[in-house]
């Protein structure tokens, strides 16, 4: 077995850890919510800072009070944050072990997470000194602040819940006349009671015996141990250069790396925010969206760069054709084709930068945010905003970020023209065309599927159900949209989607085909194992994947279903 053999099964075995691919979705809905709560912040203390440019329109009592609409917005957003990881994570867990109301697991976990709070808080009022009452739990705890809480008592409330669930000695039967709501309520009866009971008295012990609060014992031990790790530039690099390097090798890192590094990056992003909305200087240079403004521009490995570089000064039409059809995704951050399909993977040359680079963006921009030559960022931006975009969001309206950007850029296309030069060196024009020539059909091919489709008759793939899966479901939505087109113009039925891989459960019961991307090639095993014998389970071709050749799929998923 090689080394590359080994990394694989090693990854592959990460990420279809059940508790590392609930983390991984329940962060994904949540996205959202995110967003929405950065929009209002760069709204209320951009647009209406009452010393702003919007004071020669708006009195200041009228932005105040127009406020109002956003601190709403962001209660009912960043400020709950923990309460619906507490409810999310919850129920992916139980959906991925099959419980059959993951509702009721993700309650519990709510119930749980309130236990979890101080009785009595300590609470300063706008005159006069700080107070103790009861019956209030603060922003604080329920905010990016009690993160981690959240999700440790999500993990530990539903496995012990499912666990005893599974008893059958302590389930209550109605008989069969019952709905089956009311049956599963009863079922769970005495699995809520008992883990309910057994995290208030856990909680009770542990606060009596260190005289210390658990949410404050998390904070100090887990919590803020992480944060200071992910958001100091060495801990910060050592984890993206890992990145990096294995998406380099074909192992995406989402499911591997992105659910240690993600968590602590999202309670810095959410102290910046909180710091901003006071008017302080925020606190954390390194937050989530840091990496993808000067990281992944144009995607991991800032590939944008690269087919700028391409555009710019490549001896090779091939390689120009490529990368005007890739370009679109590319500036939305979108680049698997150019990874799979250039390609980078595994391409020594390209690897270089691909892994370097990036980390070059990463201590420019700190030491540029450090100095106070550009903002921190202060709003939540999504990874899919495109460049200059992004960078005026994230840093609430400074154009200087988005001068940073473009700078960023420009080193890039310097970084990866010697690169880029010295590959299209290596090979040949002979095989450059070749190269071109496989990934087009054979006249052979043609001809046969021209034989068996003959027009009029109905497509031999009609009725069939195919899904197109990837890690987030980006890529292949536009590949799916592509085989659409070509099965529409043949006449042919069959319904085309895309999808993300947590969503393989719930899916591969009612598929014929799922066609993994080039990115997912580390999990084929993983899925083959979990849908058995109920659907066919193929290897997207990375040249019809990066070309997003829907012809030629169409006619793979032929050879595959006839």
């Amino acid at each position: 077995m090689t080394l590359l053999d080994s990394i694989a099964g090693f990854s592959q075995k990460l990420a279809g850890q059940v508790y590392l691919r609930s983390l991984r979705d329940s962060f994904i809905i949540a996205i959202p919510f995110l967003v929405l709560a950065g929009l209002f912040i760069m709204v209320n203390y951009v647009f209406l800072d009452t010393n702003g440019f919007m004071r020669h329109i708006l009195s200041a009592e009228t932005m105040m009070q127009w406020r109002g609409i956003g601190e709403r917005v962001l209660n009912g957003t960043m400020n709950i944050l923990s309460i619906m990881l507490a409810v999310l994570v919850s129920y992916s867990l139980a959906s991925k072990r099959k419980f059959e109301n993951p509702i009721i697991a993700a309650m519990v976990s709510l119930a749980c997470f309130f236990v979890l709070m101080p009785v009595s808080v300590s609470v300063t009022p706008a005159v006069g000194d700080a107070v103790t009452v009861g019956g209030v739990v603060p922003y604080a705890l329920t905010n990016a602040g009690g993160v981690f809480l959240a999700i440790l008592c999500a993990i530990i409330s539903t496995s012990i819940f499912l666990k005893i669930s599974s008893s059958s000695a302590l389930k209550i039967s109605l008989g069969e006349e019952v709905p089956p709501m009311v049956q599963q309520s009863f079922n769970a009866l005495f699995a809520i009671m008992i883990t309910v009971a057994f995290f208030s008295v856990v909680t009770f012990l542990i606060t009596s015996v260190t005289n210390t609060e658990l949410f404050a014992l998390i904070q100090t031990l887990v919590q803020k141990p992480l944060v200071h790790l992910t958001t100091s530039l060495p801990g910060f690099i050592t984890l993206t250069t890992l990145t990096n390097l294995l998406f380099s090798l074909g192992i995406h890192p989402s499911g591997i790396i992105n659910p240690v590094l993600e968590p602590p990056l999202l309670v810095a992003m959410q102290e910046n925010m909180a710091a901003f909305a006071a008017g302080q200087v925020p606190p954390h240079i390194i937050v989530l969206p840091f990496r993808d403004l000067y990281g992944h521009l144009g995607g991991t490995g800032s590939t944008l760069a690269l087919l700028l570089a391409i555009l710019l000064r490549s001896r090779m039409s091939s390689h120009k054709k490529f990368a005007r059809t890739v370009i679109a995704p590319g500036i939305f951050n979108i680049n698997e084709p150019v990874i799979f399909g250039f390609p980078v993977i595994l391409n020594p040359l390209m690897m270089i930068p691909f892994i370097l680079y990036p980390q070059i963006n990463f201590i420019i921009a700190y030491f540029a945010t450090s100095w106070g030559w550009v903002s921190h960022i202060v709003a939540y931006v999504p990874w899919s905003v495109p460049p200059l975009l992004s960078g005026w969001l994230g840093s609430g309206g400074d154009l200087r970020n988005v001068v940073l950007q473009v700078v960023l850029i420009g080193i890039g296309v310097v970084v990866y023209l010697p690169f880029l030069l010295a590959y299209e060196r290596s090979i040949s024009t002979k095989k450059a065309q070749q190269i071109i020539e496989d990934i087009k059909a054979s006249p052979t091919e043609e001809v046969l599927l021209r034989q068996q489709n003959p027009v009029g008759e109905a497509h031999l793939l009609n009725g069939k159900t195919i899904v197109l899966m990837c890690n987030e479901g980006m890529s292949t939505s536009m590949v799916a949209k592509k085989m659409r087109q070509y099965a529409q113009s043949i006449n042919c039925t069959a319904t085309i989607s895309a999808t993300h891989i947590g969503n393989l459960e719930d899916i591969y019961q009612q598929t014929d085909l799922i066609f993994l991307s080039p990115q997912l090639s580390y999990m084929e095993g993983k899925v083959r194992e979990t849908v058995r014998d109920r659907c066919r389970v193929a290897l997207v071709n990375p040249q019809h994947f990066s070309n997003m050749d829907g012809k030629s799929l169409i006619e793979h998923a032929l050879t595959l279903l006839k």
